[in-house]
């Protein structure tokens, strides 16, 4: 959980070197280098086709091959918060060829909840993002609920519902959050997607929805914001809601959804050549102009658009599991 002003000092302070991100402690081999890559790149997504993962790795993926000279293959394998996926990731040979797409927070939750034998959070060695934004509460459009202040009221009073899409997921770890940080008595119902869940708010099956700020976009028409947990409003051109930070002051915490790629640890131990490649490689595909174009106009909104390299994304996991570490079910 990172604020805009730490991700705008990190940004300045990081170096480029030829286009490219220095990873620190990594040092060149020009001769491993030139023998990677040497086939085709397998992706481990853990979403579904034609899903948002699916999606945005379509988009970057012309980039990636066109730079790498390699074919980039998407394999699904949905389910268990990314679990699935993570584990043919880790079990593949470490040699770089290997990446997985996850939602970074979604597999935090995952391994502080599910607690798999076989990985942890110092399993893996991330790459950068594609995609990401705040989580937001809504509620429908012709809810007589008209502010945070109120959803909160009314739990105390009665039983409240957000729906969320799934249980034991990031969603409902921050529902819980805010729960805690607000005194709130909102019980989170999982309703087996996002779509769904969002479906639910509107139609007054549940009084309100945890969900991505972003993720709702298809929704705005049947939905209405009560909250955004971020700094700021990133799209006040569309969507006026204050932060919970203009509400709860001190009590507030931001809380964002990043998406990106994702490799074993144990590339960047034995092949940290391979790993530094991957890096600047794809931090060159992703922040390119046609790629950018390519997902805007497959319907990301450009306010979605971040690319964190990997040092921010280890900052910005690292105040996120101090808050999810909290949570108890």
């Amino acid at each position: 959980i990172m604020s805009n002003v730490s991700r705008r000092n990190f940004l300045q302070t990081t170096a480029v070197v030829g286009g490219g991100l220095l990873i620190r402690g990594l040092s060149a081999n020009p001769v491993e280098a030139a023998k990677f890559p040497s086939k085709a790149f397998t992706m481990y997504s853990a979403g579904k086709a034609g899903g948002g993962f699916d999606r945005a790795s379509r988009n970057f993926a012309p980039e990636f091959e066109r730079l790498t000279g390699q074919p980039f293959k998407p394999v699904f394998a949905p389910g268990a918060g990314g679990v699935l996926a993570a584990t043919k990731l880790l079990t593949a040979k470490p040699d770089g060829h290997t990446v997985c797409y996850i939602a970074y927070s979604s597999m935090g939750v995952s391994i502080h909840v599910k607690k798999p034998p076989n990985f942890g959070y110092d399993s893996f060695a991330h790459i950068g993002t594609t995609y990401g934004g705040p989580l937001a509460l809504f509620v429908g459009k012709n809810s007589k609920i008209t502010s945070i202040e109120q959803l909160v009221a009314e739990s105390k009073k009665r039983r409240v519902t957000a729906g969320i899409s799934g249980a034991r997921e990031w969603y409902h770890v921050g529902g819980l959050i805010f729960n805690a940080r607000t005194g709130a008595k909102i019980t989170y119902v999982p309703y087996g997607g996002g779509g769904p869940s969002r479906k639910a708010a509107a139609s007054g099956e549940s009084d309100a929805v945890m969900t991505g700020l972003f993720d709702a976009s298809s929704n705005y028409d049947i939905l209405r914001c009560l909250c955004i947990f971020a700094e700021k409003n990133p799209i006040p051109q569309t969507i006026q809601a204050p932060t919970m930070g203009d509400i709860y002051g001190k009590k507030a915490i931001n809380m964002w959804h990043p998406t990106g790629l994702t490799t074993s640890s144990e590339v960047k131990k034995k092949s940290p050549e391979n790993y530094r490649y991957l890096v600047d490689t794809y931090r060159k595909a992703i922040t390119a102009k046609v790629t950018r174009d390519r997902l805007i106009k497959s319907g990301f909104p450009p306010e979605a658009l971040i690319t964190w390299g990997p040092e921010e994304i280890e900052e910005w996991q690292r105040g996120f599991l101090e808050e999810v570490k909290k949570i108890s079910f």
